[in-house]
């Protein structure tokens, strides 16, 4: 799949040059390069972007009213020299962003770009927009680049081949300013911008919260210390904090601190959160635009188990490898955490069951379905633009970075799973301004450590494949069956207070030779129109096991310690060993905990 969104290996650090006129916008003048990431199609085509500059939503640009908008200071990521085909260059538009009046063609180079418009722009009443474009190849792909730690609303507008605009509300702030002559300066040589930037987070009403603030400093001189209000929705008034910054923010510089912040008292996926600057640096604050995000507030403080679901194939020849490092990954992260493996998509093999066809929705349509992919709570993850992620780099970071962006993502849902012998009993909660939503629930009895001597996997004997591929990859979170009468899931039905209990008949079940299994389970919500709205709420699996040998095989390590349900620590599992011990007598048939997860010995 061609992904609209790739991190930029840039320099260390992307840096100004000294300017004639003075920048005025919502990006950072100087941006360590893991926090750019470029947009583009990697394909031929013109690819345009553009940021929103409204009147009536910034004090800053009522004060410069009649002013003159020289040019466009904007950032590419590679050369465009395309002016003499009137390829290359910047735009202005007003009221709307198809709306242009003004375009000026020019070469663009790799890094920061200032030109000026043939005719200026007079700041009035309308809103307007500025920005770029460039014709994209697949040469010099991605050409836009987006600051990706803090969208900025209405600050990235992107029209692919000239077809339709776009605002990506989740991509970050384009790196476009306005170029305005100097003495504009005094409209803002006080103001500074300031935006909650780590949402959404599931935080409770009426309390703080640790939160990010995105801090950018409209002024030319540097910003050591700033003093804010913030309030959330619901809240009747404004709370106000003083913060001392780290390291001062320089000229039309930005910067990212984490604070205590404090949430309002409504309960909702969307409560809006507003925030300003009072003062800057002990002086009152010119009054500049608010930043307003939205928060999840909500008492439903469920704990995230987030899921991991690959897209693989018994005649995949790269799956194995994206899988090796994947584990390498999953070996890394402390947490608890689901994985399911879907063999679907651009081939299918003995191992493919109904639910793995039916997910194939979240790849938004037949012709893009592909091996290896993968997906994290069905979510779309910061700065991306689709559910399902290709295979990244040879190394077990970026699926590490993505599980953990999975794990803080808000709990919606409480799963419990009760396995008493003769049926699966799965229960739990439902947030309740979810309650009477159309939520789908699934459960799996699931294998893992299925040999390749029996189900052999192509891509083993790959000449870039790891050493120890062949000796340590198996096939794992192998579906080997459905309890749910629908293989897309059953459509939950709960009471006034969200609470839901769902009891499947246990099967005895024929599996592939693997050495253990669980039952998983997850609540989630399918939208095929919208993939957006496409989320599981929360997963949970049990271990199943008969005996205390398979327990120590399903362990993570050898020190991990089993407790009981109340907490207790048992021993850890090199106490086990040792033919003076009789294993079984040691743990008695029952339920217990390791490593985070509940482990069944019958």
């Amino acid at each position: 799949m061609k992904k609209l969104i790739v991190t930029l290996l840039l320099c260390n650090f992307v840096t100004l040059v000294l300017w004639s006129q003075v920048p005025y916008g919502y990006a950072p003048a100087s941006i360590g390069a893991d926090d750019l990431s470029a947009l583009g199609g990697n394909k031929n085509q013109f690819v345009q972007g553009l940021v929103k500059f409204s009147p009536a939503q910034d004090p800053v640009l009522q004060r410069l009213k009649g002013r003159q908008v020289k040019g466009v200071r904007c950032y590419v990521r590679a050369d465009y020299k395309q002016a003499r085909q009137k390829r290359s260059g910047i735009l202005a538009s007003e009221g709307s962003p198809d709306n242009l009046i003004r375009q000026t063609y020019a070469d663009l180079t790799e890094g920061w770009n200032d030109v000026l418009f043939d005719e200026p722009y007079v700041i009035g009443d309308e809103d307007f927009y500025l920005g770029l474009q460039a014709y994209e190849t697949i040469g010099t792909p991605y050409p836009l680049v987006a600051y990706a730690k803090a969208t900025v609303g209405q600050s990235c507008y992107v029209n692919q081949a000239k077809k339709s605009w776009e605002e990506y509300a989740d991509r970050g702030t384009l790196l476009v300013l306005a170029l305005l002559d100097d003495d504009a300066s005094e409209a803002f040589d006080h103001a500074v911008f300031v935006q909650n930037t780590t949402h959404p987070q599931t935080v409770a009403p009426d309390q703080d919260f640790t939160g990010g603030l995105y801090i950018h400093n409209f002024t030319p001189y540097p910003v050591d210390n700033i003093d804010i209000a913030m309030q959330g929705e619901g809240a009747a008034e404004p709370t106000y904090k003083h913060i001392d910054l780290p390291q001062a923010v320089e000229p039309y510089g930005s910067t990212v601190v984490t604070a205590q912040l404090r949430a309002g008292t409504t309960e909702s996926t969307t409560a809006t959160w507003t925030c300003w600057a009072t003062n800057v640096n002990k002086a009152v604050a010119q009054e500049a635009r608010k930043g307003v995000t939205t928060l999840y507030v909500t008492k439903d403080n469920f704990q995230r188990v987030p899921i991991i679901e690959e897209f693989t194939s018994q005649r995949c020849i790269n799956c194995p490898q994206m899988a090796y490092y994947l584990d390498k990954a999953l070996e890394q992260y402390d947490g608890p955490y689901v994985y399911l493996s879907h063999h679907s998509g651009f081939r299918e093999d003995v191992f493919t069951t109904d639910p793995d066809r039916e997910v194939l929705f979240v790849f938004g349509g037949y012709e893009n379905e592909y091996n290896p992919a993968i997906m994290y709570n069905r979510a779309v993850l910061e700065g991306e633009d689709v559910i399902i992620q290709g295979i990244r780099d040879m190394s077990p970071t970026p699926y590490l970075e993505a599980l953990t962006e999975a794990a803080q993502m808000p709990a919606m849902a409480e799963v419990n799973i009760g396995d008493e012998g003769s049926q699966v009993t799965v229960s739990g909660r439902i947030a309740r301004d979810l309650v009477g939503q159309p939520l789908r629930l699934s459960c799996y009895l699931v294998e893992d450590g299925i040999s390749t001597d029996l189900y052999p996997q192509t891509g083993m004997d790959d000449a870039d494949a790891p050493a120890d591929l062949k000796e340590v990859f198996r096939h794992n979170g192998v579906i080997l069956h459905y309890y749910n009468a629908d293989a897309l899931g059953d459509v939950i039905s709960t009471d006034a207070e969200g609470h839901y209990s769902v009891s499947f008949p246990q099967v005895e079940k024929k599996g592939f030779g693997g050495t253990a299994r669980r039952l998983v389970a997850l609540v989630y919500k399918v939208n095929k129109s919208d993939l957006r709205d496409n989320q599981v709420l929360n997963a949970a699996e049990l271990m199943l096991t008969s005996g205390i040998q398979q327990v120590e095989g399903s362990l993570k390590n050898a020190s991990t310690a089993i407790y009981d349900l109340q907490g207790r620590k048992l021993a850890n599992s090199t106490e086990f060993q040792g033919s003076s011990f009789k294993l079984p007598s040691l743990l008695p048939k029952g339920v217990y905990i390791q490593g985070g997860k509940k482990v069944v010995v019958r």
